[in-house]
């Protein structure tokens, strides 16, 4: 009798922890799909982004350089997924036309802010709200795609589905340009920190579907691409880098240990062959 009271006993904390899970799980969801949340976080992540600026600004800098230079071989349009509040704005080639996608429309108005700014330096031709899995942009359209920090936010089916739109939209020989926090090394306190703070959603709750823990090398490898060039470095910074409050730098601070592992390059798209069968 007392076993079997027990196992009733398992059995309803099992159903009453079962029902727990799923309620949360679905207030979650209502919570980083509802207009409140996106609008704040637009707002964070613009704030997020100044307040690191001087510490990601090398590597920008870098893969920047390199999009002039191809600029120069492949023209056109310039298409930038997650564009933000258009953060990348100042690393621009001069006279760059760029076509900004982005999931969250609550981005536009700080997006529009800083085109204002930034007008001598680039032409803001267009802004879509659209997912990175399904572009609202022509075939073979532009001569590159930019993306920094936003294949964090999906999973390897949906950044599978993200390097194909890219490849749609890419005229022959474009490039596709990345910046994005990946996992760090296997077997160390960062990596099984990251491990359960996106495995428990903890992080992706807070920063809207971004994971810690992403390996994004083999989705973009595995692409199809004609070429990938990619490094994996680790971010070092000065408690001067940081911009803003003592709280907020602290914050951006502790958050930067935890995706200071950083995945930076570009991929190619091959000639069209089939173009050049016909000529």
């Amino acid at each position: 009798m007392c076993n079997m009271a027990s196992i009733s006993l398992l059995c309803k904390a099992a159903l009453v922890a079962a029902i727990v899970v799923v309620i949360l799980v679905k207030a979650r969801k209502i919570l980083i799909t509802s207009n409140w949340y996106k609008r704040l976080f637009a707002g964070g992540e613009a704030q997020f982004a100044e307040i690191i600026r001087k510490v990601l600004a090398p590597w920008k800098e870098k893969i920047f350089a390199d999009l002039k230079e191809h600029l120069k071989t492949v023209e056109g349009d310039v298409l930038e997924i997650g564009i933000g509040s258009g953060e990348n704005f100042d690393y621009y080639p001069h006279g760059t036309s760029i076509i900004a996608v982005d999931c969250n429309p609550h981005v536009e108005d700080l997006l529009k802010a800083r085109a204002e700014k930034a007008a001598e330096r680039v032409r803001l031709k267009k802004f879509v709200v659209a997912s990175a899995e399904q572009l609202d942009v022509d075939d073979n359209s532009v001569a590159a795609v930019v993306c920094t920090f936003v294949i964090c936010s999906t999973n390897d089916d949906q950044t599978r589905r993200t390097m194909q739109e890219v490849k749609r939209v890419l005229k022959p020989g474009g490039r596709f340009y990345f910046l994005e926090h990946v996992a760090g090394k296997p077997w160390t306190l960062q990596y099984f920190s990251q491990q359960f703070l996106s495995k428990s959603l903890i992080w992706p709750t807070i920063f809207n579907e971004c994971r810690c823990d992403r390996e994004t090398l083999s989705c973009i490898e595995e692409a199809g691409f004609k070429m990938v060039e990619a490094e994996k470095i680790w971010l070092d910074w000065t408690p001067e880098m940081f911009v803003g409050s003592a709280t907020s730098t602290f914050i951006s601070r502790v958050c930067l240990c935890f995706i200071n592992s950083i995945l930076l390059g570009f991929a190619g798209k091959g000639e069209d062959t089939e173009k050049k069968k016909e000529l």
